[in-house]
């Protein structure tokens, strides 16, 4: 169970990772010590997956993001694994959900351009005789973005 003084760990961290245990300390008025203890006890339990460096898109040329609701033709269990597998591959994937609804997943993906978003949907994705249908949604501006939890 978490307490308060996790989720103000847990808050500052989600903001800067790279944050010490000795300003985290500072911060929530609380020593070092039980500070780096709580870390790690949020680490082992799984509560902290992992700590990451979140980059900027368009420096990165990677500033077209596209939504992709996917409708598959079959929908066992052993075909949905196959398609998860196959489009976890994909680098142009960053995020993937099975969902309810008229479509059985969504898919952010991330390219340079229109030209590479047709080329990754008629050369790869299109080859998959499990996907029935997909419509894509071209986001045209970002109106928000964080991966804070709390």
């Amino acid at each position: 169970m978490l307490d308060e003084v996790d989720l103000k760990i847990l808050n500052l961290l989600q903001n800067d990772a790279k944050l010490t245990a000795k300003t985290l300390s500072d911060r929530i008025a609380l020593s070092q010590t039980p500070v780096y203890e709580r870390i790690k006890k949020l680490e082992k339990s799984g509560v902290i997956k992992k700590y990451v460096a979140l980059l900027e898109p368009e420096l990165l040329g990677k500033n077209l993001v596209i939504f992709m609701n996917i409708a598959t033709a079959d929908h066992t269990e052993a075909t949905r694994r196959e398609l998860v597998e196959e489009l976890n591959e994909y680098p142009e994937v960053s995020e993937l959900y099975f969902t309810s609804g008229q479509f059985d997943f969504v898919a952010k993906v991330r390219v340079s351009s229109v030209a590479d978003y047709r080329d990754f949907l008629v050369n790869k994705i299109t080859n998959n005789p499990n996907i029935k249908s997909i419509v894509s949604q071209v986001v045209l501006e970002e109106m928000k973005y964080s991966t804070s939890i709390l």
